[in-house]
């Protein structure tokens, strides 16, 4: 299991957990990639405003 903690657009604190799959970094945009568990929806964050990411791989 992995989480990823951000920022989110209201200036709140996101903690979101997830599958280690589901979480990844674009190096060509600079965002991190969070898939959803349905699989159909993926969050776009800009590197700037994630504080931390943790997988188990």
């Amino acid at each position: 299991m992995g989480v990823i903690v951000y920022e989110d657009p209201q200036g709140g604190v996101t903690d979101w957990q997830t599958a280690d799959a589901n979480i990844g970094f674009d190096e060509t945009t600079g965002h991190w990639l969070v898939r959803a568990e349905s699989g159909d929806t993926v969050r776009r964050i800009p590197r700037e405003r994630v504080f931390y990411v943790e997988t188990g791989e």
